[in-house]
């Protein structure tokens, strides 16, 4: 099929456009457009001619998924985050950089060798102050202090990679140039070997943002839905892609990404990320 032979010609380094189905991307498209006007998927691209309708049309057809879809279908593999859980994170290295403000709702991945998380699903709301936490030393008073006090804040960030071993192994690709590299793809297609595919590829990459922002936002509670509406919540949590991302062609941080396609198998640069691991026979962290 045409979406099977893209999937072939895409680059080895990256492993092509990923498998997961597509979805209207209207809510991150259009805060994406309000910040780029889409020029980072066309605005540089006068030497590369538009994708083919009918393949555009096919890919869009074969992949396309209902906002109506269940979360548990959408991170299928997710378990209860358990006290045993709570304990391993806490007396280990990321005890300090999770904030403790934070509500987990299940863990959205795990190790397959000892069954540890690996990435967290978070609430999208939280409360920013911990006065206790901003009078301890090596914390930041302005990041526990908020001006909002004990009321929620927003979250974005839905999937937080947790997972020692592969933040490590993220962030040796983000030292290399990774960021970079995939950037190049998304924001200037006429430099790639197949630049018709790397326009389709960042097509598919609004639509993975769309569907990130889709979920997030039905984590929330009805009561909540009404409390972000009211504070203007409603353009991060509902609006804005991967992390809170508003570009939804930017890369700015791997281990976001990674951690999505981890939950989900349904974001492109994460799944490039696991393809250049496993080209280094890093096949431990699948």
């Amino acid at each position: 099929t045409a979406a099977a032979s893209h999937r072939r010609r895409a680059p080895a380094a990256m492993g092509g456009a990923a498998s997961a189905p597509e979805d209207p991307a209207s809510a991150v498209s259009t805060a994406a457009d309000a910040t780029t006007d889409s020029a980072s998927v066309s605005g540089r691209t006068d030497d590369v001619p538009p994708p083919d309708a009918k393949r555009v049309a096919a890919a869009e057809t074969a992949d396309r998924r209902s906002n109506s879809v269940a979360d548990d279908a959408y991170v299928a593999g997710a378990s209860p985050y358990t006290e045993q859980d709570e304990q391993w994170l806490r007396s280990g290295p990321m005890s300090k950089a999770l904030d403790p403000n934070l509500r987990v709702t299940r863990v959205a991945s795990r190790c397959p060798r000892n069954g540890t998380p690996r990435v967290l699903e978070c609430y999208p709301l939280r409360v920013a102050q911990n006065l206790a936490r901003s009078e301890t030393k090596g914390f930041s008073k302005n990041k526990w202090n908020s001006k909002k006090g004990d009321a929620p804040v927003p979250w974005p960030n839905t999937f937080w990679l947790c997972c020692p071993v592969a933040i490590s192994k993220i962030g040796k690709l983000e030292h290399e140039g990774f960021i970079k590299t995939y950037n190049s793809r998304f924001e200037h297609p006429e430099t790639q070997p197949d630049p018709e595919d790397a326009l389709l590829d960042a097509t598919k990459f609004r639509a993975q943002h769309a569907r990130y922002a889709s979920h997030r936002w039905r984590l929330l509670s009805p009561d909540d839905v009404s409390l972000a509406k009211r504070e203007g919540y409603d353009a991060v949590l509902e609006k804005c892609g991967v992390g809170g991302l508003r570009v939804p062609t930017q890369v700015k941080c791997l281990h976001l990404h990674y951690a999505h396609f981890l939950a989900t198998k349904d974001n492109l640069v994460g799944e490039w990320c696991q393809n250049e691991l496993d080209a280094r026979d890093e096949r431990a962290l699948r």
